[in-house]
């Protein structure tokens, strides 16, 4: 459905974007994840056609969004700061706005709008205009208004930020299911790993302009590691097990420390065996001790380390 192909940005001697390319597959749920200054908002603006590029292409459906006349039709945007509503109107008054402008029947918007007025907990504030909205309900109101006339392709910048517990849910409710019977495409930037891990099953990865990991998330956590140990001793217990982390953890792992607490990536459950049997052996009890399989989160932080460190 959409192709970036190459797609290069320079702010003045700033490079934002270089030789950026990847494929978004109708129904598919990306995540386009990276740093802040990573190039996230300038590919997503470029897809929006806010900005022009130096270099490279976009294609939806096979053809240069340049050059299409009816490309803004098919994608619904959600970009920061709710830039995609009118504060002077209501929330439905927006969304009915942009579904009729994107050629959807009324009958249909209305239809559509109120199923997801309710999902969004906008209902209780029908009549009231977004101006006069709190942060989060102002999100809302831009959510309703990209995702009403149904487009085939949706760009979610941020889009959980300002929203409480249970929006975010039913978001993540809205978004899966659309993807799936609509057959909707969803790109999402987020730094709220929770969220996508919950919805997206690939992830795309900017550092400093440059794609650095496109594929499957379940890809990328295997590709490092596979658990996260968390250990932490009282301070004459941590100085005794420094000393013996090294031979502790001889094969494929990755050691550090945040908060006090050792913190150990590791490829098998076998691997934790020697640290658990010290401690009992030097019958130090830890004031904390959790593994788990490692989290988008962690798997995304340790890409970008070995990128800084390589």
């Amino acid at each position: 459905m959409l192709s970036v192909n190459q797609l290069s940005k320079s702010y003045g001697d700033q490079q934002a974007l270089q030789d950026v390319s990847f494929e978004l597959a109708a129904g598919e749920r990306v995540a386009l994840l990276g740093a802040n200054g990573s190039g996230k908002t300038t590919t997503i603006n470029s897809i929006c056609r806010l900005l022009e590029w130096q270099q490279g292409n976009i294609l939806f459906e096979q053809q240069d969004i340049t050059k299409s006349t009816d490309y803004m039709r098919h994608i619904g945007a959600v970009l920061g700061g709710c830039r995609n509503v009118n504060w002077r109107l209501t929330a439905s008054q927006n969304a009915e706005y942009f579904a009729r402008l994107h050629g959807t029947s009324k009958k249909q918007a209305f239809k559509t709008i109120t199923r997801l007025e309710e999902q969004l907990g906008l209902a209780q504030y029908a009549k009231k205009e977004v101006g006069k909205l709190s942060t989060g309900n102002k999100q809302k109101a831009a959510l309703l208004s990209a995702l009403a006339h149904q487009p085939k392709l949706l760009l979610l910048d941020e889009p959980t930020l300002g929203l409480d517990i249970q929006t975010v849910d039913e978001l993540q409710k809205i978004i899966i299911e659309q993807s799936n019977e609509l057959n909707q495409a969803f790109l999402i930037t987020s730094h709220d790993m929770a969220f996508i891990e919950k919805i997206c099953t690939r992830v795309i990865v900017l550092n400093k302009g440059k794609v650095i990991y496109s594929g499957d998330i379940k890809a990328l956590k295997e590709q490092l590691y596979h658990f996260e140990m968390r250990l932490k001793l009282t301070p004459p217990d941590n100085t005794q097990i420094e000393g013996h982390l090294k031979e502790l953890w001889p094969n494929h792992s990755h050691l550090s420390s945040e908060d006090e607490q050792i913190i150990v990536h590791y490829d098998s459950p076998e691997q934790a065996f020697a640290t658990i049997n010290w401690l009992a052996q030097q019958a130090i009890v830890p004031l904390d001790l959790t593994i788990n399989p490692l989290s988008v989160e962690t798997a995304y932080q340790t890409l970008l380390d070995q990128e800084v460190n390589a």
